[in-house]
């Protein structure tokens, strides 16, 4: 999909829905560019697609929802579906349905916002930012935001960063010291929503694999919004300093009661700290520091709770004391490691 082409409805749907791939989030992103047109259009959408979709967990009214939705869009009433109208949509198939019966009402109105022909805005260039597994980077943005990269991670942003927007997009884990601008709001996005800055210090861990995205505020405060895919997807909740979030897959955010934003971003000091970490993840995560592949032979173990602090430790002896700590032990097979229960190998 070139900067000029018209947008697949299909994957704008995935895009609105919160299902696209990074890749997928980074074509339609590439597609909006700088055009205003673009940006309103599908901030538009985002909130009408926001305020029908919340109530697909009930039985929906097919006919009302085509009705609210269209309305909100200001499009022409699309012609009925052939579908029972009580019937019990995933977001996914509302996105498909929606687009498709639309059809090229969805189109109409992201032209129809447009004013007479002219050069399409192209895709601003962006810049990536990385760290390789088993190291860290730190790196300053054009605005003067310090940004320090764990392992594993990736960050894109404008390569003419700090214009009219400052956003950045994030797979991986960061900690951000962001220099504030009350008139140009510090973004991040990751897979499942988007942070704002509001003065502050905080972390975020936003790894694909993980069972859900952390955001740790150590200074000021950031305002989360879940449910990926853009911004104004679902209310922002407001967090201060001390405190951590979770944004859940389905991007529902919710505060974690008991942690500690500290020990969030202890790997900023060279510190792994586990407080209650499903064994799965923790092993995910010395995977990355230590560059290793670890791999759980006992399904059993995955679950189990784990507690520790490590800190420039051998990797045999984190191995070693996180595996006494659940009941297993492990087995170097060149340079992959199998964890399994005490007294079973594979």
């Amino acid at each position: 999909m070139t900067p000029d082409s018209s947008i697949d409805l299909a994957l704008l749907g995935r895009y609105l829905d919160g299902t696209a791939s990074a890749e997928e989030r980074a074509a339609v992103d590439a597609w909006i560019g700088t055009s205003p047109e673009r940006r309103e259009a599908v901030r538009a959408l985002q909130a009408a697609w926001s305020t029908d979709a919340n109530r697909l967990g009930a039985p929906y009214d097919a006919d009302a929802g085509w009705a609210g939705l269209l309305g909100r869009l200001g499009a022409p009433r699309a012609p009925k579906v052939g579908m029972p109208a009580p019937a019990r949509w995933t977001r996914i198939g509302l996105a498909a349905a929606v687009l498709l019966a639309v059809g090229a009402g969805a189109e109409w109105w992201l032209s129809s916002r447009r004013p007479a022909p002219h050069p399409v805005a192209e895709a601003p260039a962006m810049r990536e930012y990385a760290a390789p597994r088993g190291r860290r980077a730190v790196f300053r943005l054009l605005d003067g935001t310090e940004i320090t990269l764990n392992a594993d991670s990736r960050l894109r942003a404008a390569a003419a960063f700090g214009g009219a927007d400052r956003d950045v997009y994030l797979d991986g884990e960061a900690y951000f010291t962001v220099v504030h601008d009350s008139t140009r709001p510090f973004l991040v996005h990751t897979g499942r929503g988007v942070i704002r800055d509001v003065g502050t210090r905080f972390g975020v861990r936003a790894y694909s694999d993980g069972a859900a995205e952390r955001v740790a505020v150590v200074e000021g405060s950031v305002a989360v919004a879940g449910a990926a895919g853009g911004r104004g997807a679902t209310a922002e909740t407001p967090l201060r300093a001390g405190q951590v979030a979770a944004i859940s897959r389905a991007g529902r955010v919710d505060l974690v009661r008991g942690a500690s934003a500290d020990a969030e971003v202890a790997w900023t000091t060279g510190r792994l700290v586990f407080r209650g970490v499903p064994f799965a993840e923790a092993v995910r995560r010395i995977g990355r520091w230590y560059d290793l592949d670890l791999r759980i032979a006992s399904p059993e173990l995955a679950g189990r709770p784990v507690t520790g602090s490590y800190s420039n430790e051998p990797i045999s002896e984190v191995l070693s004391l996180i595996t006494a700590a659940v009941g297993a032990r492990y087995e170097w097979r060149g340079r992959t490691v199998v964890i399994s229960t005490a007294g079973n190998s594979r």
